[in-house]
């Protein structure tokens, strides 16, 4: 319970130091010794490390560790089962590095993304493998239109 008057009171000094920045009271000795204390006291948390790969990045370090361990093995324990292990390991690294190399066509996103522009959302067109061929096509087609009506 003493915990809890505990922190109370030191959230509302916390509350009254920020009130003082604010109108002015920063300019004081006192305020700045007390506001490096405080500062000190808050950074006692330890930094946390965020590692977020992609999946291209988790297959290529797949790779490069079975590589290694397949390696390990073939080294460690030549007549052993390390031919198993070694092939194992081998045919995973190769797999994960044959899908790196291919990621850019195998991982791309399936629908174009839409963007907004003020009031406006875009979504761009959706290209396939013969679009050029058909648009070329309708060129033509509307050129052919445009002569007959001439005439």
């Amino acid at each position: 319970m003493p915990n809890r008057y505990e922190r109370e009171i030191e959230e509302i000094l916390r509350n009254l130091e920020h009130s003082d920045a604010e109108t002015g009271a920063q300019r004081t000795p006192a305020y700045r010794s007390r506001k490096r204390f405080d500062s000190s006291a808050s950074k006692q948390s330890r930094p946390h490390f965020n590692l977020r790969l992609s999946k291209t990045d988790w297959l290529l370090l797949i790779g490069i560790l079975c590589a290694l361990i397949g390696g390990g093995f073939a080294y460690a324990r030549p007549h052993d089962y390390a031919d198993l292990y070694t092939g194992i390991f081998a045919t995973i690294a190769t797999l994960c590095i044959f899908l790196v190399a291919f990621s850019h066509f195998l991982f791309r996103p399936h629908r174009p993304r839409s963007y907004r522009y003020g009031n406006v959302t875009i979504t761009p067109l959706r290209r396939g493998p013969f679009d050029q061929i058909r648009t070329q096509w309708n060129l033509l087609m509307l050129k052919l239109r445009y002569r007959r009506k001439k005439k």
